[in-house]
């Protein structure tokens, strides 16, 4: 019988620890965690999304959310309106220096995204498939 070590979850779970400690630690240079990189790029893609939209985008838990992007707009980088048709919404927004960062930020980690694809080789679309039907198969 094989260790728990060579299980698949983890080795998984191995992998993505190397990858934060690794973004984690150019992230910091920017003032900001890897989950605050992923609200930000969220808010480049979609300004004004609300908390809920954020965290399904960004697989964000609603509990961590509201710590998060209370730092950001702590910092600056964001800011919470009401919703003019629903006033029970809150919608998230860039200021401009949250912008500048995020744009900054997403280049950092599409530099990173385009190192993992090239360690990856030709193994790269089959993992991305793999990880894909990891995603949607498991509940």
């Amino acid at each position: 019988m094989e260790g728990y070590t060579s299980f698949t979850c983890f080795t998984m779970r191995a992998a993505m620890k190397k990858i934060d400690r690794y973004l984690g630690g150019r992230l910091e240079g920017y003032g900001v965690s890897v989950p605050q990189s992923f609200v930000l790029f969220s808010l480049l893609e979609e300004d004004g999304s609300t908390l809920k939209e954020i965290g399904t985008k960004a697989q964000i838990d609603s509990s961590s959310m509201t710590v998060l992007v209370d730092k950001l707009e702590n910092e600056g980088l964001l800011e919470r309106k009401l919703d003019s048709q629903d006033r029970r919404a809150i919608r998230v927004f860039l200021t401009p220096k949250g912008r500048a960062l995020g744009e900054q930020v997403l280049e950092l980690a599409s530099d990173f995204n385009l190192q993992l694809r090239t360690s990856l080789g030709e193994l790269g679309d089959s993992f991305e498939k793999g990880l894909g039907i990891i995603i949607n198969d498991i509940e």
